[in-house]
C-alpha cells in the first residue's frame, strides 16, 4: 500500500527541528495506526546524509539506536505518541533546513517523505 507524501508529511511534528549539544533532534507522531519499524533510513538534511549509528529514537517508553532496529528486534511506532528522532553530529545553522525521513514497516512497507522546517 502506498502512503501519498502528503499524508505522510502529517507524521512530522511542525517546529520540532532543534539543536542538541551534541547534534540535533525533531519529532515525528503517528497519526494513522500502530507499526511497527523493521528498519530505518539514514536521516538527510539539506542533502547530507546522517547515518544510523549517529541516530537515537527516543519514546516514553525508552531508546533505541537505529541501527539496532532489525527483523528482528522491531520498533513500535504507537499511534499517538511523539517519537524523537536524536542526530548526533554538528549542531544545524539557523535558518530553513528540508529534512528526509524512511523507514521499512511491516505492515505497509517502505515510508519515505521529506518536510521542510526551521531552527
Amino acid at each position: 500500500m502506498k502512503i501519498p507524501a502528503s499524508i505522510l508529511k502529517r507524521l512530522y511534528v511542525k517546529n520540532s527541528l532543534a539543536n542538541q549539544d551534541d547534534g540535533f533532534s525533531f519529532k515525528i507522531k503517528n497519526s494513522l495506526s500502530n507499526g511497527t519499524a523493521t528498519s530505518l533510513s539514514p536521516v538527510t538534511v539539506d542533502g547530507n546524509e546522517y547515518p544510523l549509528d549517529a541516530m537515537l529514537i527516543k519514546t516514553p517508553d525508552g531508546e533505541v539506536a537505529a541501527a539496532e532496529v532489525t527483523e528482528s528486534n522491531t520498533f513500535l511506532i504507537k499511534v499517538g505518541v511523539e517519537v524523537e528522532i536524536h542526530v548526533r553530529g554538528n549542531p544545524l545553522s539557523a535558518g530553513p533546513h528540508t529534512i528526509g525521513i524512511g523507514f521499512e514497516t511491516k505492515e505497509i512497507g517502505g515510508i519515505s517523505f521529506e518536510i521542510d522546517d526551521e531552527i
